[in-house]
């Protein structure tokens, strides 16, 4: 098992790291060609904007960015008072459709952030 030249340390690292890769689920795979369906091929969606011109385009962009702004300020209002409320951080992430550890990482970290100002 063990490699010439290497120490035992990075022996055990090397196992615990292939252990590791065959562990994991694998990743669904696009191949060439092929395109990932995402919000921007909705039936319809594609129609209604491939006639729009460049200038309403442009605007349509900043018209959904700050669309995308409000909500995640109105997201973050109901994170925080679910919290207040006890709700879990496992529930709340599933909501999200997140992990537990990334809505934690995310919200806490705003919210420090916002009470440190």
């Amino acid at each position: 098992m063990r490699q010439l030249g290497l120490s035992y340390t990075t022996c055990i690292l090397d196992h615990v790291a292939r252990a590791k890769r065959r562990a994991k689920p694998k990743a669904r795979q696009i191949h060439q060609g092929q395109r990932e369906q995402g919000p921007a091929q909705l039936p319809g969606f594609t129609k209604r904007v491939s006639g729009l011109s460049p200038p309403q385009v442009l605007e349509r962009i900043e018209d959904a960015r700050v669309v995308q702004q409000e909500a995640e300020a109105e997201l973050a209002v109901l994170i925080d008072q679910a919290v207040i409320l006890g709700i879990g951080w496992p529930e709340i992430a599933t909501r999200l459709g997140v992990t537990r550890q990334a809505a934690r990482q995310h919200y806490q970290r705003r919210h420090r952030d916002r009470t440190t100002r």
